[in-house]
């Protein structure tokens, strides 16, 4: 696993970054309290397809993951990261 750039998303208020694992690219977005993470958390429709009031297309199947202060957004569907994930953070509260 390593780090990678900072990445900011409209739907979401704290500057993320990417962590690569096993090549794939994971959006880790870690906030100051559980409470405003699961706020934000609470905004994402079950499937992924919104989030608020953005629809959005993704390029792959989006998956959302959330573990005290932190959210998870993974978009592909390599099976390695998705139990590597799943391991870590438990069943992901949304996506596909």
């Amino acid at each position: 696993m390593e780090t990678g750039e900072p990445i900011s998303q409209d739907f979401f208020t704290p500057e993320g970054s990417i962590l690569k694992v096993n090549g794939a690219d994971i959006q880790v977005f870690e906030y100051s309290s559980a409470e405003e993470m699961e706020n934000e958390a609470s905004q994402v429709s079950p499937d992924g397809g919104s989030i608020g009031t953005s629809m959005l297309m993704w390029v792959d199947a989006p998956h959302f993951y959330k573990s005290g202060r932190i959210l998870v957004l993974y978009v592909g569907s390599n099976p390695t990261v998705l139990d590597l994930l799943e391991t870590t953070l438990g069943q992901q509260f949304a996506g596909r």
